[in-house]
């Protein structure tokens, strides 16, 4: 699949890629949608699960990277399929980009790291709503990066069909959700309106990661 858009969330995408850790052998990405992070992340990591909840992101993803070996798509909940389908504590690296908000970013983290094994990392790229005047003067900045890049990019578009939902926290109430519900995380606010979080869940891993350079 080509590299044809340009997003904030594809923007965020090398960032990913480097805080995955060394070698993992099974990742998730939770609301793959075309599943153009699936296919970076096969790249480096020995079987990568794409799920969604919509068919048709999930039969576009399986047509548009069926040359993948090491990739598979699921279509359903992830809330319905943990414990199960999706085992608990199994994944070296769950990623969660543009979705935490959708699902509910409380229960949606709370699933993530139900999923993960330990050692493993949970690597998120989320939105948020603005509420106090740091938050609102950060927009600025945001659209003009936005704009830029876009432009650079050749316009900024994405898949059609991908869902859209506002932000169920405000990006402090996020970072307190973070700390509180995986202790030691790092959460970043990024320029392009996005935030990021990375947890290395406890426990000794089948072999060590190396921290990125956050």
């Amino acid at each position: 699949m080509e590299i044809d858009y340009w997003n904030p969330n594809v923007h965020y995408h090398p960032w990913i890629l480097d805080s995955i850790g060394d070698h993992p052998r099974e990742a998730l990405d939770i609301g793959c949608g075309d599943g153009r992070l699936v296919r970076a992340l096969a790249d480096r990591v020995r079987h990568v699960t794409g799920l969604d909840s919509s068919a048709a992101m999930v039969e576009h993803a399986r047509s548009a990277n069926r040359d993948i070996a090491n990739a598979d798509f699921v279509e359903g909940d992830v809330f319905d399929l943990a414990g199960t389908a999706l085992p608990h504590e199994h994944y070296d690296v769950i990623t969660m980009v543009a979705v935490a908000h959708h699902l509910g970013t409380d229960r949606a983290i709370r699933t993530a790291a139900s999923l993960l094994a330990p050692g493993g990392r949970l690597v998120v790229v989320g939105l948020a709503a603005p509420r106090s005047a740091v938050d609102w003067l950060a927009l600025v900045p945001a659209l003009l990066a936005i704009r830029r890049e876009a432009k650079r990019h050749g316009g900024k578009r994405a898949q059609d069909g991908l869902p859209v939902a506002e932000p169920d926290m405000t990006w402090s109430q996020v970072r307190h959700t973070a700390h509180l519900l995986l202790p030691g995380s790092r959460w970043r606010r990024r320029l392009m309106w996005r935030y990021s979080l990375l947890w290395e869940k406890p426990g000794a891993p089948a072999r060590r990661h190396t921290a990125p350079d956050f």
